[in-house]
């Protein structure tokens, strides 16, 4: 069974295309582009690289959010179509949940951290796979203090990270993986793709929509322009 995983959340983004047995190709680029002028090719490269066509994947997961507005709303409108057109199982993967299948191998408690700006992340915790905690939105303060009461090693993953290593670095029990694996992999989104799809586990491309946080900066100026027309 093979799945395409798909990523544009972050800065990072990019395909893969993985099987239960293996990870076959992957093509991620972390600069700050358009994903609309470069995930079709993405796809497309992969695809061609490991002599695959795309109507022989068994379905196509994507990050549903945190992260970017206009790159969520792109990886999801392309997964959505192709799915839909494919007639192929569509797997919804957040961004934490994605991280923490990247990191499954670490004992103790993984914290995904997505730069929200304004000194404040999205955030999750999870152990052995599991959610321990809500996705929240908080300041980074915020979530030291949590981190410094826990008794179990945390490692800190995501991009986040590369902007608040020095204060994350202040808990005792902080662990930080290589720097090549503290962003989000587009292969870890297909794995753990694959992983809910081996449960029956889908989403229909009607259905699923980004899963935002938090309000856009146009969202907020809107919101305040209707305040200030009402008073």
């Amino acid at each position: 069974m093979i799945v395409l995983g798909i990523d544009t959340s972050t800065n990072t983004g990019g395909a893969a295309l993985v099987t239960e047995d293996a990870l076959i190709g992957e093509y991620v680029l972390n600069v700050e582009t358009n994903h609309s002028d470069r995930l079709l090719p993405a796809i497309q490269r992969v695809l061609a690289d490991a002599q695959i066509e795309i109507k022989d994947v068994a379905g196509i997961a994507v990050v549903s959010g945190p992260g970017s507005f206009t790159g969520l709303r792109i990886g999801v409108a392309i997964a959505k179509g192709l799915a839909y057109a494919l007639k192929k199982p569509l797997i919804g993967v957040t961004a934490f949940e994605a991280l923490a299948w990247q990191h499954s191998q670490f004992a103790g408690v993984v914290c995904p951290i997505i730069d929200a700006r304004r000194n404040q992340v999205f955030t999750q915790a999870f152990q052995n796979q599991q959610a321990i905690t809500e996705p929240i939105n908080c300041d980074i303060d915020q979530l030291i203090a949590w981190t410094g009461q826990q008794t179990h090693p945390i490692l800190f993953t995501g991009d986040g990270v590369h902007l608040f290593k020095e204060q994350l670095s202040q808990v005792e029990s902080a662990v930080f993986p290589q720097r090549e694996t503290i962003l989000l992999r587009p292969s870890s989104v297909a794995s753990f793709g694959l992983n809910q799809l081996a449960k029956g586990i889908s989403d229909h491309p009607f259905e699923l929509v980004p899963f935002y946080m938090r309000k856009s900066s146009a969202e907020y100026q809107r919101d305040a322009m209707e305040m200030n027309h009402g008073q």
